[in-house]
C-alpha cells in the first residue's frame, strides 16, 4: 500500500507504514518519516537495503546476510534522515 493520500495530522508527510512483503516475494517495503525504505533479496544471496525520498537516496554499502539486518539498517537511516 502506498502512503499517498494518507498523512499524519498536521505534518504534511505520509503516515508511517510497517514493513510488509510486496507482490514480488523478494521485496519488503515500509514508509518511515516520509521516506520509502526497501529491502530486496539478491539473486546471489543476501539482502540489499535502500532508503529513498525527496533529496535522499541511500543504498546499503554491502549486502546483509538476513532480511532483519537489512531492515534494521534501513530503519536507522530513515530515522536519522530528516
Amino acid at each position: 500500500m502506498s502512503p499517498r493520500g494518507r498523512h499524519e495530522a498536521g505534518s504534511g508527510q505520509p503516515a508511517d507504514e510497517p514493513w510488509a512483503r510486496t507482490s514480488d516475494r523478494a521485496v519488503w517495503r515500509a514508509y518511515k518519516r516520509g521516506l520509502v525504505v526497501t529491502v530486496t533479496r539478491l539473486a546471489g544471496g543476501g539482502w540489499q537495503a535502500t532508503v529513498e525520498g525527496p533529496g535522499v537516496t541511500e543504498r546499503s554499502p554491502m549486502p546483509f546476510r538476513t532480511r532483519k539486518r537489512a531492515q534494521a539498517w534501513a530503519d536507522s537511516r530513515a530515522g536519522g534522515a530528516s
